[in-house]
């Protein structure tokens, strides 16, 4: 069957302030359309469009509608909880903890495990969860148009505590767009935002920030990280709207790329679309692959990817929205992770029209769930497994001590049923209870 092109994303403008290397306005991503290939046209040039554009309104307004729960009185930072009577599914993939106890003081969580073996401080505030289950705050680790105050809110109270911006799509200055970032992580009512700066890719290419050589290559990924970014995106697209052929990061600008984040310690999350083109990210060594392809990926190049430790993040929903073969998505999934191949959760949130889930992504788990994934692959997957290519494994994704005390509990047993995710019964982000 052959399908036409696609525009997934409209064109946004994308503007930096005067001293910002170029950066390009296409947003664009080939999938096959139904029946047509659908452009998007701009409404406005780079230089008079206003912030919130059309494509914004296109991909993001039609998003689903959350009313923000009205949040419970906080504890401060500075007080010490327990958390009793639940059953603990730590993110690690260990096997659920019965009757379990974990006392956060702070922001950090010091203690866990079965309530015998857990000393709650005296003075301690202690909450009776009611036998729910006490999970990490869950993780979306591909969404845009994340430098928003009121989606962080929601996202946060629907137990989603952080979020990984793909690729900034904004006229907003860079510089103001990560003070942004850094405000709102002050704030424990807001999700914490990684942003993984501008898309990378060359002249013409999809993409943002052009690159024109290998050293340009490195000097972009260096202005990204020195402005403050926490990772680099980059992308290997053949067309949209009924082009293809699009130009392309070659393997040496690529591993530049790769080798100039690493070096500066931190990771590379890399865009297709395509099965020709994973085979390339994999060959370059990027640390991550946002998006599963919609056409059927080589068993050598899945196997490839589990041996070099390259995650997947699938988001099957901006594939579901236009319509692209979702269920050839799902068996590529099923065949990485029979291959052992590590999954985390993301939907692209705001990635194109259709409905994008500003919570917990159901969506996507389902569809994780019909890939063959057990429902604790799933949890690790929206945890874990998050939290490692958002580059924070070391400080959130799973209860253990020491690490930073955000905590979801729902009602029910989503071991049993995946749906309990979404029955909030309490959220605690960065020691703090900002719904319960």
């Amino acid at each position: 069957m052959k399908f036409k092109r696609a525009l997934l994303w409209a064109t946004i403008a994308l503007l930096t302030s005067c001293t910002s290397p170029s950066v390009k306005s296409d947003r664009q991503i080939p999938l096959p359309a139904r029946t047509s290939t659908f452009t998007v046209s701009p409404t406005a040039t780079p230089e008079s469009e206003p912030e919130n554009t059309s494509a914004l309104s296109t991909a993001s307004a039609t998003a689903t509608a959350y009313v923000t729960p009205t949040p419970s009185p906080a504890l401060t930072a500075q007080d010490t909880l327990a958390l009793v009577n639940g059953t603990l599914v730590d993110g690690t993939g260990a096997e659920a903890v019965p009757n379990a106890s974990i006392v956060i003081r702070g922001d950090r969580i010091v203690a866990v495990g079965p309530r015998a073996s857990v000393s709650i401080p005296a003075g301690a505030q202690v909450l009776d969860v009611g036998g729910g289950t006490i999970l990490p705050g869950l993780i979306n680790a591909h969404v845009h148009f994340a430098f928003d105050e009121q989606k962080l809110e929601v996202w946060a109270q629907g137990g989603v505590t952080t979020v990984r911006d793909e690729g900034i799509i904004s006229s907003r200055p860079i510089t103001e767009l990560l003070a942004l970032r850094d405000a709102t992580r002050k704030n424990p009512k807001y999700a914490r935002l990684v942003s993984a700066g501008y898309m990378m890719t060359v002249p013409d290419g999809y993409g943002s920030l052009f690159v024109a050589s290998t050293q340009d290559a490195r000097l972009k990924v260096l202005w990204q990280l020195d402005a403050g970014v926490d990772m680099i995106k980059v992308s290997l697209e053949d067309g949209y709207a009924g082009k293809s052929g699009l130009p392309k990061l070659s393997q040496e600008q690529l591993k530049a790329i790769i080798a100039a984040a690493h070096e500066r310690g931190t990771r590379v999350s890399g865009h297709i679309t395509q099965a020709r083109y994973l085979s390339d990210l994999v060959d370059a060594g990027v640390d991550d692959v946002a998006h599963n392809a919609y056409d059927v990926v080589p068993l050598d190049v899945l196997q490839r990817m589990v041996a070099r430790g390259i995650y997947l993040v699938p988001t099957f929903t901006v594939f579901r929205n236009y319509n692209a073969p979702v269920q050839t998505c799902v068996e590529n999934l099923r065949r990485f992770v029979e291959q052992d191949g590590q999954v985390a959760l993301g939907n692209d949130y705001g990635g194109g029209p259709g409905q994008f889930e500003l919570g917990i992504p159901m969506y996507e788990i389902e569809m994780m769930s019909k890939a063959g994934m057990t429902p604790m692959q799933i949890i690790v997957a929206s945890t874990l497994n998050a939290a490692h290519v958002s580059h924070l494994e070391n400080e959130l994704g799973t209860l253990k001590p020491g690490k930073i005390a955000d905590v979801l509990v729902v009602k029910g047993n989503p071991l049993q049923d995946l749906h309990a995710l979404k029955d909030v019964q309490l959220v605690i982000h960065a020691g703090v209870v900002i719904r319960n």
